[in-house]
């Protein structure tokens, strides 16, 4: 019996705080939206699609850096 009261006030917890956890959660949504739309804009932009242009560039990048210490 103690365990179903413990569970029953668990949940009613639980139901209690969903609104105030959800508080203002459009707002969130809409820069984070803005934000991932952004992203895959700099991602797509950034994109090579030849591997080869890739990894030369990462060479590149690799010998200069040790070149420099």
């Amino acid at each position: 019996m103690k365990v179903v009261k413990i569970i029953l006030a668990l949940g009613l917890i639980v139901i209690a705080t969903s609104g105030i956890v959800m508080a203002n959660i459009a707002h969130f949504d809409e820069v984070w939206a803005k934000r991932a739309q952004r992203a895959k804009q700099i991602a797509e932009k950034a994109y090579d699609p030849n591997p080869h242009h890739v990894a030369n560039h990462l060479n590149h990048k690799t010998h200069q850096a040790h070149k420099a210490h």
